[in-house]
This record gives C-alpha cells, sequence and structure tokens, in this order.
C-alpha cells in the first residue's frame, strides 16, 4: 500500500498469499474504538482492494484471512476526506474556477450620485465573504470582481451571489453582462474532450503495480490543461513518463500530467492559471494506446515529501461539473 487514500476511493493492499483475504481493518488511532472493518471488493493471490470507508481514519492498515490470520501495514497510512462537490449552477448562470484568469465581475450604473456598497454572499450559508464601497456618478459605470478569496483565505467551492445594499438596493442599476449569481470550483477536469476515466484493472490508481495515477483515454490530440494553477516545477520529456508537466498547485498540491503528444506548451518556473493548456493527450513514453495518466500529491508535492493520493474520486467529482 502507498500514498494517501481518500474517502470513497479504494485502497489497494500487495503482497503474497493474499487469496484467502476476508476482512480489511482501518485501525485508525490506538485500540479498537475507531477501528472499521469492510469487506474487501477485490481478493487475489498477490492484490487485495477495498473502499475506503466514510469512517476510516488515518492509522494502521489490517487485513484479516478466513482462518483468522493477521497482517498490517508497518506505516501509517493517511486517510483524507472526499472531495466536497460545489452545487450546479442555475441555468445560464456563470461558472468560474479558482486561480483562472477570468474572474466574477459585477457592474452597475447609478441613478444619483451616492456610496454605494455591494456584498458578496455564499448562498450555502448566507454569509458575506467580501464587501466594497465604492463613489458613484450617474453615468460613469462601476465594477468591482473577486479574487476566490475572503477573511480567512481562499473560500470554498459553491454558488456566489452579488448584492447591492443600502442606498444602491435603489439608486443603482446592476448591468445586464454582470456576472450577479455564479457557481465557483476549485478545479477543472484536465481532459476537455471526449474521454474514458479508465475505471478498472490496471488503469486505476494502485492497480496492483504500484501504479500512482490514474490513467484516463481520449484521442490523441485532445487538449490537456491544468486542472488548478500554480507554479510548473517540471516541464519536459522522461523516457517512461514520455512529454509531462508536473505543477505546484495553489492549493498545496502536486499536478502530474504524462504522455501528453509533445513537448509541453509550458516550461518549468511559469506561474500558470487554472484551465491553462499544456499540451495533447498523446502515448509518448511507456505507454500503450492515447491516454493521459493524471497524478495527485499531498502537500509539499510530487516526489518533495508528499504522498500519491488516489485520484479517481476528485476526478469523477471535476467530471461531473466541468
Amino acid at each position: 500500500m502507498n500514498g494517501a487514500l481518500v474517502v470513497g476511493g479504494k485502497a489497494a493492499v500487495r503482497g503474497k498469499d493474499l487469496q484467502a483475504t476476508r476482512r480489511v481493518v482501518f485501525e485508525g488511532r490506538r485500540g479498537a474504538s475507531d477501528d472499521v472493518v469492510v469487506k474487501p471488493r477485490v481478493v487475489a493471490a498477490r492484490h487485495v482492494e477495498a473502499v475506503v470507508s466514510t469512517r476510516a481514519r488515518s492509522g494502521p492498515v489490517t487485513i484479516i484471512n478466513r482462518f483468522g490470520g493477521r497482517a498490517t501495514s508497518q506505516v501509517r497510512i493517511r486517510v483524507e476526506p472526499a472531495p466536497i462537490v460545489a452545487p450546479e449552477s442555475e441555468p445560464g448562470a456563470p461558472r468560474f474556477f479558482a486561480g483562472a484568469k477570468r474572474q466574477p465581475r459585477f457592474s452597475f450604473t447609478v441613478r444619483r450620485p451616492l456610496e454605494a456598497r455591494i456584498e458578496l454572499v455564499r448562498e450555502a450559508d448566507g454569509s458575506v465573504v467580501q464587501t466594497w464601497t465604492l463613489v458613484a456618478e450617474p453615468g460613469q459605470p462601476k465594477a468591482v470582481s473577486w479574487d476566490g478569496r475572503g477573511p480567512g483565505g481562499p473560500q470554498p467551492a459553491g454558488r456566489y451571489r452579488f448584492r447591492l445594499v443600502g442606498e444602491a438596493t435603489s439608486a443603482a442599476v446592476p448591468a445586464a453582462e454582470s456576472d450577479s449569481s455564479f457557481s465557483y470550483y476549485d478545479q477543472v477536469f484536465p481532459i476537455r474532450g471526449a474521454h474514458d476515466l479508465g475505471q478498472g484493472g490496471a488503469n486505476n490508481f494502485g492497480g496492483g503495480r504500484g501504479h500512482k495515477g490514474q490513467d484516463m483515454f481520449a484521442k490523441c490530440g485532445t487538449p490537456v490543461v491544468a486542472a488548478r494553477g500554480g507554479e510548473v516545477e517540471y516541464a519536459g520529456f522522461h523516457a517512461a513518463a514520455g512529454n509531462y508537466v508536473v505543477v505546484n498547485g495553489q492549493d498545496g498540491l502536486g499536478y502530474v500530467y504524462m504522455h501528453m503528444r509533445a513537448a509541453p506548451l509550458v516550461r518549468t518556473g511559469q506561474r500558470i492559471p487554472t484551465g491553462q493548456a499544456l499540451g495533447e493527450v498523446g502515448e509518448t513514453g511507456r505507454a500503450t494506446g492515447c491516454h493521459l495518466h493524471f497524478e495527485l500529491w499531498s502537500a509539499p508535492g510530487w516526489y518533495k515529501g508528499g504522498s500519491a493520493i488516489d485520484p479517481l474520486p476528485r476526478l469523477r467529482a471535476w467530471d461531473a461539473y466541468s
């Protein structure tokens, strides 16, 4: 077993003589009070898979066979929560992504001189995320934009809306092109075209061979973009990875894209936004068939002290809305 696990994702255990495995135990802290026992989904001589329960906590993982024999991991396995999926946008409402170039913008005009107050509200709980006060004159359009941050730092995915308050409620008129109500997301799905998530066997995280990512299939030439903006740790070629890019995401995670068709469209050290074009799906390096090998790493990143995370639960979520 390697890397961090995600609730709802897969825990893969590799070893010898595992065919008699009947239970997988997520042990959590010392003692049995928070132990979570699940039935394995796949059992083979050298490979066992189980779904990470919503109640599982970080700690050792033990497998138990039908004879009562036990084997426990020598390392503490970290369990991370499932990604939060923002609600779908209202029909016609715009979508924005954290770290992208385009930001939600609210513009308006006023009927008389005043100090116009604008609030950004998170619809999930009605809380005010940010407030602006602008001196406005008739005939002079005013506008504010939001960078995804609030008093506590980056804000969670969800639905948001701008609103006029105080005098501006009656004296200001929002422009037709304003993003008055919108949905905000943390990441965008990296393959921008028809694709197959490749959910099965050796394509998945673990995959019985120490596979640290997810193989997703699409036609060669399908655009690949950055799921989250950040700094390009490396862009180049490797005999096994082919043309590949590693991005240190603004959220602290490491994002890895492999087997792209041609040399990356970004360079090492470059700061890029969410949605930045990286290249195209290909089959360079040690690859069979056109696909994107995608990896997700916990902080501080790819082979810098972080651990590989099963990306499939997140990929499913990103695919559903973007």
